[in-house]
């Protein structure tokens, strides 16, 4: 199974901090560094307003470090609401597939380390303690391990090459309760060899449970890839590369743990079936690759 080895990651570095955003977009790890940054900010700005309120307007003394502790205390008041407000919401409802809490929360508190680094970091500018330094240093050395996490999350998410981000709690469709159970077990499994069929009629959301099944798989920082039926029979044809090659082609479909394929049929009822299995097999089974294929799938 491909992983994501310390070079990887430094040339995803470099992809994201190198070049112009206005020329080939931005990608999901670029999108996750912005926030953080943008996290950062929102808690070095707002301390530096709050220490010229203090000084200004109210002459407050040893305004510095209480500026920096009541923007971090809001910070961690409006986070610590975020996360009730939902769960008070939940209570009652009966989700088919509830939200990993355990996975928010961990976002949350990801998410007020930066907050509160900022927040310290404008502090020490604005009046230098000996303690806020040590509490600066004591956060960004435990944001080092969700950093990491979370950078590789994004890397595994455009990897997959999802047409939408979509996780299974968001998908609201209905389901009858044995295909509920099915679909639940079959995004706990671990071991390879499984396969999961979703059909249904047009605009009935098979898209949306697929990628979500396969999303689930990519936070667990499986190697993931999203194809559509027609796309999958041209990549039949290709031979395997061993270059790794971020943002998508870290790992090749073959390679994947879990692979989606979209777009098989239409589902439209006066429709006919236009990839039938007799045409899928012989897609697959190329010439010389034709076993690779068999053995991949």
């Amino acid at each position: 199974m491909p992983t994501l080895t310390g070079a990887i990651i430094r040339q995803q570095l470099q992809y994201d901090l190198i070049g112009k955003d206005s020329q080939r977009g931005i990608t999901l790890s670029y999108g996750w560094l912005a926030n953080q940054c943008g996290h950062a900010m929102l808690g070095f700005v707002p301390t530096h307003l709050v220490y010229y309120v203090l000084t200004h307007w109210f002459c407050v003394s040893n305004a510095a470090p209480k500026a920096a502790i009541g923007v971090a205390l809001f910070w961690v008041a409006f986070e610590t609401y975020n996360v009730i407000k939902p769960l008070q919401k939940q209570k009652g409802q009966t989700a088919a597939f509830p939200p990993d809490w355990k996975n928010i929360i961990y976002d949350t508190a990801t998410d007020l380390g930066f907050f509160c680094a900022g927040a310290m970091a404008a502090g020490l500018l604005l009046g230098y303690r000996h303690w806020m330094l040590g509490v600066f240093v004591v956060v960004a050395l435990l944001l080092r391990k969700p950093t990491h996490y979370w950078y590789q999350t994004k890397m595994y998410q455009q990897a997959a090459e999802y047409p939408i981000q979509f996780r299974l709690n968001q998908w609201d469709g209905p389901m009858d309760p044995e295909d509920e159970q099915a679909v639940r077990a079959f995004a706990s499994i671990t071991e390879s060899g499984y396969h999961l069929l979703i059909t249904g009629a047009y605009k009935s959301g098979k898209t949306s449970l697929g990628v979500a099944l396969a999303n689930e798989f990519s936070i667990r920082h499986q190697p993931c890839k999203y194809l559509t039926a027609v796309k999958l029979f041209g990549l039949f044809a290709e031979a395997e590369t061993d270059t790794p090659k971020v943002p998508t082609r870290i790992w090749t479909w073959r390679k994947a743990s879990f692979l989606v394929i979209d777009d098989i049929n239409t589902g439209l009822p006066d429709d006919p079936d236009m990839i039938t299995p007799a045409i899928f097999l012989r897609h697959m089974q190329h010439p010389e690759l034709g076993e690779l294929n068999k053995k991949a799938l």
